[in-house]
């Protein structure tokens, strides 16, 4: 079995086309349906404002990204040539060497910067909820949890977390010199603005407008952290009298359109307006930068900013790489051990196989249930598989006598591959 990952990031690939391979919340359940589909057993789909990723376990690593590339070129309209391009294809210790390194931050625009870890654990949760995870993604994705929660603890890489949203809240002073008496809208309420939020409340602004389509969520981001909620069809008045503009939403359709800036910038006597767009897809319709005052910065624009802040973490990420590289050696010896003990693959595969059907059974019988609460049952029944099982795997590894060993075979229901095919060979 390859573990691989097929993805293009903000060093591989400009934000245009990140954009285009974006697989939103809204596509992600169709998008892992269309992959099962296909025959792909075990996949979990990670998109960001810096990178799609898609991790997979699969016998046959040609098939798989053939089936790869036909489902995003027909469901997203993706030219051929951009595979080759800007995507990359990691397969076995790369692979998991690459997604260890993500979830720690040493693969971030902003290197050491916090939110990647929760994103990572979001997207093992929503394939796992949707039954695309199995054996191999599932040990593979709890073990770099394990690493990422080292490298933290070991290294100071997120000491004083810096992320793109205090980057753009950086950028807004670097504009402005300070930001006191300043005006500001803020489009959205998921957690880039809220962190942005935060920066921005220290540095004493005078006014904050909070907008997104679900009013509710504005509403509460106020109370919780600071500013005025607004309605989401008052945008174009707001922009009349603010200095500056941060957007990060899930919108697939631009918010703020060329067409729209005339008549506004009329109203603000062309005033200059200052928009920070970190959205991908973005928000922002880009072609407004031709607009004489109107100055447009997005998410590949905080690269620069954000080399600043390397030096410091350059020391600490050498650390935190060392740390990667024992870990990479300790799964891939774990990885060696299945393929000589091919029976305790076995094993494990039919238990997880049993478990995770059970789970999703439950779990769709069960109304409302909160996310913790799917998570801790999910914990749970795991735990209890592995210590039912363990006993089995353990006598395995220490055993010598092959009537035992074919005891465990009968026990399991396992065949091997080459009885398999002697039996083949025998009914010709």
């Amino acid at each position: 079995m390859h573990i691989i990952v097929f993805g293009l990031n903000h060093n591989t690939a400009p934000l245009e086309i990140r954009e285009r391979f974006y697989v939103s919340e809204e596509r992600l359940n169709d998008f892992l349906k269309q992959l099962t589909t296909r025959g792909i057993g075990e996949s979990v789909v990670l998109s960001t404002c810096n990178r799609t990723e898609i991790y997979l376990a699969t016998e046959d690593i040609d098939i798989t990204y053939k089936i790869l590339k036909d489902i995003l070129s027909s469901s997203f309209q993706i030219e051929m040539e951009w595979f080759d391009r800007y995507t990359y294809l990691l397969c076995d210790e790369d692979a998991y060497r690459h997604l260890f390194q993500v979830a720690s931050g040493l693969d971030s625009m902003v290197i050491g910067e916090p939110q990647i870890l929760g994103q990572v654990k979001d997207a093992y949760r929503a394939a796992s909820f949707m039954g695309t995870t199995g054996f191999y993604l599932n040990r593979l994705f709890h073990r770099t949890f394990y690493v990422a929660k080292k490298v933290r603890t070991e290294t100071r890489i997120g000491y004083n977390p810096v992320s793109i949203s205090s980057m753009a809240v950086e950028l807004s002073r670097h504009i402005f010199g300070h930001l006191k008496n300043r005006k500001i809208l803020v489009i959205g309420a998921g957690e880039m603005c809220e962190i942005a939020l935060k920066n921005f409340k220290k540095e004493g602004l005078k006014d904050i407008y909070i907008t997104n389509r679900t009013f509710q969520k504005a509403k509460t981001l106020s109370e919780e952290i600071a500013g005025t909620p607004c309605p989401f069809q008052e945008i174009p008045g707001l922009l009349t009298k603010v200095d500056m503009i941060l957007s990060s939403t899930g919108s697939d359709n631009y918010i703020v359109k060329r067409d729209d800036m005339p008549s506004i910038m009329k109203k603000r006597k062309n005033r200059p307006i200052f928009i920070i767009d970190i959205a991908v897809p973005r928000d922002i319709d880009p072609a407004i930068n031709e607009i004489e005052n109107v100055y447009l910065y997005n998410i590949d624009d905080l690269k620069e900013l954000s080399q600043r802040y390397m030096e410091g973490r350059l020391k600490e990420s050498e650390h935190a790489a060392m740390i990667v590289e024992e870990e990479i050696a300790k799964f891939s010896q774990w990885l060696k051990q299945l393929e000589v003990h091919p029976i305790i693959t076995h094993i494990i595969e039919q238990a997880e196989g049993i478990r995770n059907k059970e789970l999703h059974k439950m779990l769709n019988r069960i109304k409302n249930i909160d996310e913790d609460t799917a998570k801790g049952i999910d914990l749970l029944t795991r735990t209890i598989v592995n210590k039912l099982i363990h006993p089995h795997i353990k006598l395995i590894k220490q055993q010598t006598n092959p009537m035992v060993l074919d005891i465990m075979k009968n026990l399991f229901n396992y065949e091997d591959e080459d009885e398999e095919k002697m039996d083949y060979r025998d009914e010709g």
